[in-house]
């Protein structure tokens, strides 16, 4: 057994992105699609039980907001293909939780939390098609919108292929959207396999987690002069979270390449065990440490790391489950 390990949580279904929902009560997960997950779900897990819950589709509504999104028909449960997400406690109303979504259209789709009952439930507002040729991954909320991590070309002009990927070509970046504004590129931001993505607290940086690229990357928003500067990572970076520290955790892989990783990902096997590792990031030096190293008996292929308390839960996008790690001795929280 893994010395940090301090147990598994059951419920969620290759469970590929967490966050910790307003108050710290709950966190919410998505729910992959694969071998034994049909349908694509959404989880809510109790921080002080343990106990999962599914909040979409079950007991999920819908009521479009058109003063944000365009006229479209509802989300269907039936299509919905979530990786990765973010939440956000709007300062004038409840807190939305942000879904990037495969199916159908690529998309990022916004739900209502109402966390005043006894477990949440979502209430869909809204979703954004993704321009061109862009497919989503991993989404942070920020302003009146979001930013969304891609491959693809938005023009729509270009094709990008998994070769172009596995030979470590810029094969997209990082999109924003808002209600007022539509899509624009983030100017900096290309990158080999976009995956993770993050937003500073004061809203000035955004951060790219590279997969096949093996890297962080950082980068200006807004105006001005993006100044990039990238830092290898010895891991295939996938999901970055935000610790009660101030520093980023990532998630991901190693001992592995992209080609044997997507050959086990969409094999028919319903658990992927590599070797993993999650690390924190100095958001101004990014420097990294490493917090958590395990092999594949412990857990599935780590996507995301999230603090929750002393302990960082760890996902999946192939296997039951959660599992949970202790905070190693002498890090800071």
């Amino acid at each position: 057994m893994h010395e940090r390990l301090a147990g598994y949580i059951s419920g969620p279904v290759n469970a590929e992105d967490l966050v910790v929902a307003s108050g710290g009560e709950w966190v919410l997960t998505s729910g992959m699609t694969g071998p034994t997950a049909p349908l694509g779900r959404l989880y809510a897990v109790s921080v002080s039980t343990g106990a999962c819950s599914e909040i979409y589709p079950y007991r999920a509504t819908a009521a479009l907001n058109l003063e944000r999104f365009a006229s479209q028909p509802d989300l269907n449960p039936f299509k919905f293909r979530p990786h990765g997400i973010d939440v956000r406690a709007r300062p004038d109303g409840p807190a939305e939780l942000y879904v990037v979504n495969h199916g159908g259209n690529e998309s990022v789709e916004v739900f209502e939390v109402n966390l005043d009952e006894a477990r949440p439930s979502l209430k869909w507002v809204g979703g954004v098609h993704l321009p061109g040729t862009a497919v989503g991954n991993d989404v942070a909320a920020v302003d009146d919108g979001f930013v969304v991590s891609t491959t693809g070309d938005p023009d729509g002009v270009n094709e990008v292929s998994v070769e172009d990927a596995m030979a470590g070509a810029d094969t997209g970046g990082v999109l924003e959207w808002s209600p007022a504004g539509g899509w624009r590129t983030l100017p900096g931001t290309q990158i080999n396999t976009a995956n993770g993505v993050a937003v500073s607290p004061d809203g000035c940086w955004v951060y790219i987690g590279g997969w096949n690229s093996r890297c962080i990357k950082k980068v200006r928003r807004g105006g001005g002069d993006p100044d990039p500067v990238t830092v290898p990572v010895d891991m295939m970076v996938d999901n970055l979270t935000w610790s009660a520290s101030g520093r980023l955790l990532a998630a991901g892989t190693y001992g592995t390449s992209m080609q044997e990783f997507l050959a086990v990902h969409f094999g028919p096997n319903p658990r992927l065990g590599i070797p993993s590792r999650v690390i924190a990031i100095d958001p101004e030096t990014l420097a990294t440490e490493q917090l958590i190293d395990y092999g594949p008996e412990t857990f599935g292929a780590a996507t995301t790391a999230l603090q929750v308390g002393r302990e960082i839960w760890v996902g999946t996008a192939r296997d039951q489950g959660l599992a949970r790690f202790r905070f190693p001795p002498g890090i800071r929280h």
